[in-house]
């Protein structure tokens, strides 16, 4: 029997004390990707930092490679606010350990170092690959601005050119499945068709990713199936023979549009 990339068991998180999602069963086969739809703050995002346990799962289970990622335990309760939590409670999950073991998270946000240039941050980058190799990933054929700009500052690119760099650094940590939160989010229409270029070129290497984004026919190009998430909880799964466009989306989601 295939062990399953991905299995999240009866996952629930949040941001104490208010709880984000709930219930969220999912499976990615070797080799899937999949696409997450569904609207502005309903727990994407969050889902996304728990299964790489930047936050704490609440309860249920990260099974990556047949792994569990997290300990069985009950979340704990901070009862206390005037310390740090973390420094006293063992956490039920290691975001390290998981990016060890290769389910690699490029968050939303181009959170990069500032201070740091291209060539310095993608130098450091490889350190996460656990000595993993992925053939074929070079990533300054995959974004060429990225050679252009390797002597510049972080803080001095465009939004666009940090994002190339954040799924840059991504690339070079050699993942087994890489999550990609809102990947094209605010760029402008000629950078963001680059790096949707880009991104299908990546998968095109036979990566296996997450793909939250508000774009259906891009979603459609890169996945297998498609998650329609609302309020926390996934709504309905399609499979990619059965996703509709943008407006039937919508509908599924909030019912028959107004007139």
């Amino acid at each position: 029997m295939t062990v399953p990339l991905l299995e999240l068991r009866d996952l629930s998180g949040g941001y104490d004390p208010i709880k984000i999602f709930e219930g969220v069963d999912l499976v990615i086969e070797a080799g899937e990707s999949i696409g997450i739809f569904g609207p502005n703050g309903h727990g994407k995002t969050t889902l996304m930092k728990t299964i790489s346990g930047v936050l704490e799962p609440w309860s249920g289970d990260v099974i990556f490679a047949g792994e569990r990622m997290n300990r069985a335990s009950a979340r704990g309760s901070r009862r206390f606010r005037n310390f740090n939590y973390d420094a006293v409670t063992r956490r039920r999950m290691d975001p390290k350990r998981v990016a060890r073991a290769g389910l690699i998270h490029v968050a939303q946000g181009n959170l990069l170092f500032p201070e740091m240039t291209v060539a310095e941050v993608l130098s450091i980058a490889p350190l996460a690959s656990g000595g993993r190799n992925l053939q074929g990933a070079d990533v300054h054929a995959l974004f060429p601005r990225l050679t252009e700009r390797r002597g510049h500052k972080i803080r001095y690119l465009s939004g666009g050119e940090r994002q190339m760099v954040s799924i840059a650094v991504g690339l070079l940590a050699a993942p087994r499945l890489l999550i990609l939160d809102e990947p094209t989010l605010g760029l402008s229409p000629k950078l963001r068709a680059e790096l949707c270029a880009s991104i299908g070129a990546i998968r095109g290497l036979g990566v296996p990713m997450i793909v939250i984004d508000q774009d259906v026919g891009f979603l459609t190009a890169l996945i297998d199936r498609l998650y329609l998430f609302d309020h926390g909880r996934i709504a309905r799964v399609l499979p990619k023979a059965d996703i509709p466009d943008h407006d039937t989306l919508m509908t599924m989601l909030f019912g028959e549009a107004l007139t």
